[in-house]
């Protein structure tokens, strides 16, 4: 749902969203990561060559949606278009929903069932993602241990989330409700709309065991990602409930400690603001929006300097990033705006890792927003497509997801031991994902003394971890992922058609940053540390998409010749 989230000492800091193997890495000389040794479908990998050859990791998150809800129709459109087989010659199947439409359904509170239905509209209702609704998600509110496992919340908490907001005049939801049922929840996606991300997830390759890494919503989600998969005992967004910033260590960090580059591309401000005619007068409305900004390590690279002191270097005044108020310090070689990554494409001057921001409250894709997903798909075609056509293209990895489910329909169950019970058994053996959901350290969900939230406790009263036999309460962070997301991997290395079942979460992404630029052993959690090595993307001998493929153009009302945000019509 969407949130002001502002630690105290960053005021109004940035409205963010309120979602039995791992391959051995063999390690080369001097650090390098080799191939991994075998696909969960049992054959070889043809990767043979090295990971160094990847000079460039970008990172890019967009807003609340689940794997069903995005990609669970890719089968179908994979297989008319003869895009299943890999250069392996093995063919690859996504865990989807297209042979499930007819047997999933979910009720809600008056007892009316919904089943599964492609929305006729681009733009829908918020749905609910926090920690309470994703435990309640799985098994309507009963987070025992020895709980059933029956993904049959969905449509009660939309209902639920829906009925709240209007109770509450919308004071604590982004706008008004036209879905009170909860149907929403159903709903979900295909080529007809999203037409870029099925063609470019069918063409380079898809995970359909990629999770997000804390069951609750963006900003736990968003910082786990950055410090390796934790908020140490934080469920709800850091800041809310009026905690300073965190001070954990994270991947930036790291970096820095290893003399590695790294940068932040923004995309919006904290006020919204795609340009700076845009904005409200308002103090820090061009403030950068990133979560990044959540955590102590942030305020060498970017602060508040509502007074126009001299900043302390390496930041410098923001009229460098177009601010002509300077109401900030800012370092532009660390934060810069996501033009400056137009240029960097262009004049070869890519860090080793990038982490795009996404346009908050613009082009996110969120629900409930007023944004059409239209909007984001386009934006996020031009990020990638200017990859794709510039001479960073050679030698980079484009990691492509969503910072967590949001509160649409998922079938696979988060859960540890129960990540294949609906799962098809024509897919073959795929791994739980008992061995990635680990906690990331010491810290557990905890419930503060007194009510009032502390820096590592922030449950609610009857929240799941709260109660002795909860599973959260016996095991952590482990008892649940976040649910899937979409994704994709694009690379001119990415195998052709490709789809891995491994398990993983977002801090895959970062152990794979971890090993490439620092070493094999290094790990900011136990969560990255547990993550598979991601070299079952990767054919690096071959090299399948050294010429990009050339994308559709996304969809868009114009080409649709009519405007599809309806969501008061969303489907069937």
């Amino acid at each position: 749902m969407m949130q002001r989230n502002c630690p105290a000492s960053l005021s109004g800091l940035i409205a963010i969203a309120a979602t039995a193997l791992i391959l051995a890495a063999l390690f080369g000389c001097g650090g390098a990561v080799q191939s991994s040794t075998s696909s969960p479908s049992g054959s070889s990998s043809p990767s043979t060559g090295s990971v160094n050859e990847i000079d460039h990791v970008i990172f890019m998150m967009q807003e609340n949606h689940a794997f069903d809800s995005y990609f669970g129709m890719l089968n179908p459109y994979r297989q008319a278009n003869g895009w299943t087989q890999s250069e392996d010659g093995n063919t690859y199947t996504v865990d989807g929903i297209d042979d499930k439409l007819s047997t999933i359904s979910n009720l809600n509170d008056e007892g009316q069932p919904f089943s599964l239905f492609k929305f006729a509209s681009t733009c829908v209702d918020d749905m609910s993602s926090d920690w309470l609704s994703s435990y309640g998600d799985v098994n309507r509110y009963d987070f025992l241990a020895s709980r059933p496992i029956n993904m049959d919340g969905f449509v009660h908490t939309a209902e639920g989330y829906a009925k709240s907001c209007a109770a509450s005049g919308g004071s604590i939801c982004a706008g008004s409700f036209t879905d009170m049922t909860g149907q929403r929840a159903m709903g979900y996606y295909d080529q007809t709309f999203l037409n870029y991300y099925y063609y470019m997830a069918s063409q380079f390759a898809v995970s359909d065991r990629w999770f997000s890494p804390v069951a609750s919503y963006t900003a736990d989600n968003r910082i786990a990602t950055f410090t390796g998969g934790t908020t140490q005992g934080l469920v709800y967004s850091p800041g809310i409930d009026g905690l300073p910033q965190l001070d954990i260590p994270n991947i930036f960090q790291e970096l820095d400690q290893a003399n590695v580059s790294w940068k932040i591309y923004y995309t919006v401000t904290q006020g919204f603001c795609l340009e700076e005619d845009d904005c409200p007068k308002a103090p820090n409305a061009l403030f950068p929006a990133t979560n990044f900004s959540a955590l102590t390590y942030s305020n060498q690279y970017l602060y508040e300097n509502p007074s126009g002191a001299p900043c302390t270097p390496p930041a410098e005044a923001s009229s460098v990033v177009g601010d002509n108020t300077n109401s900030f310090c800012i370092d532009p070689n660390r934060i810069a705006p996501l033009s400056q990554y137009f240029i960097d494409l262009t004049n070869s001057a890519l860090p080793s890792f990038a982490f795009i921001e996404p346009g908050y409250g613009n082009n996110d894709e969120h629900p409930g927003s007023g944004e059409s997903v239209l909007t984001g798909q386009t934006q996020v075609a031009q990020v990638i497509n200017a990859l794709m056509a510039s001479p960073e293209w050679s030698s980079s990895v484009f990691f492509f997801s969503y910072d967590e489910g949001g509160g649409p329909y998922d079938h696979v169950p988060p859960v540890p031991s129960h990540s294949n019970d609906n799962t098809d058994a024509s897919l073959g053996s795929i791994p739980d994902i008992s061995t990635i959901a680990v906690n990331p350290d010491s810290f557990n969900p905890c419930l503060p003394p007194g009510g009032a939230p502390t820096t590592h406790c922030d449950l609610h009263t009857g929240d799941p971890g709260t109660n002795p036999g909860d599973a959260a309460a016996e095991q952590g962070y482990a008892a649940q992922l976040g649910f899937r997301v979409p994704n994709m991997v694009i690379s001119p290395f990415t195998r052709r058609h490709y789809v891995s079942h491994i398990p993983m979460d977002h801090t895959a992404v970062i152990q794979f940053v971890e090993s490439r630029f620092i070493g094999p052993s290094a790990h900011l959690t136990a969560r990255d540390a547990a993550q598979p090595n991601l070299l079952d993307f990767f054919d690096f001998t071959n090299v399948p998409w050294a010429t990009p493929p050339s994308p559709p153009p996304p969809t868009t009302p114009t080409s649709l010749g009519y405007d599809p945000c309806t969501p008061t019509s969303m489907g069937p």
